[in-house]
């Protein structure tokens, strides 16, 4: 290879490098829970990213230490999630999943669940019980604080914890 040639696809590599860094990162998984399994959305160096995605998003794990809270720094618009300010996700669609009520998808309590908020203030651990039968999940964090399942917040048959500044609210079946 000739020198010239050499420079110009060096010249190329940043190039090449920014896009690549600019686009989302979605990966899916089939766990044969939810439709096509989760979903997941990054937003990198703080950048908003969008991910292709169909039905009604619902976050299952947060992975970044930076806060995800929808209509803040995740949500969705036409055919995708999107992401920002640092938050990284998983996420899974509720289409063809039964309707919890008040035609929200997701949301309100429909007889499907009790919804709690369990709060740490003061960045003390706190723990919120009420009886656990089957699961609990988060379904909207109210804290800049992320939540994180297994290190800020978690759950077991008595109750749901939450740790160092999470505060959110859970529904518990």
């Amino acid at each position: 290879m000739t020198h010239g040639k050499q420079n110009w696809l060096w010249g190329l590599l940043p190039v090449v490098a920014l896009a690549l860094a600019g686009n989302a990162q979605a990966q899916r998984y089939d766990d044969g829970y939810y439709n096509d399994g989760p979903v997941r959305c990054e937003s990198n160096k703080n950048r908003t990213a969008q991910c292709p995605f169909e039905g009604r998003a619902r976050l299952v794990r947060q992975l970044s230490g930076s806060p995800c809270i929808e209509g803040d720094t995740w949500g969705q618009s036409r055919g995708g999630i999107w992401v920002t300010r640092g938050c990284r996700a998983e996420f899974v669609s509720e289409r063809g999943r039964p309707s919890h009520g008040g035609g929200h998808g997701w949301g309100g309590n429909g007889g499907r669940g009790e919804i709690i908020g369990c709060d740490s203030n003061d960045s003390r651990m706190r723990r919120c019980n009420v009886s656990i039968r089957r699961d609990a999940r988060m379904i909207r964090q109210r804290s800049n604080t992320a939540c994180i399942e297994g290190q800020t917040w978690g759950w077991d048959r008595d109750g749901v914890w939450v740790n160092r500044g999470c505060r959110a609210d859970f529904e518990v079946r």
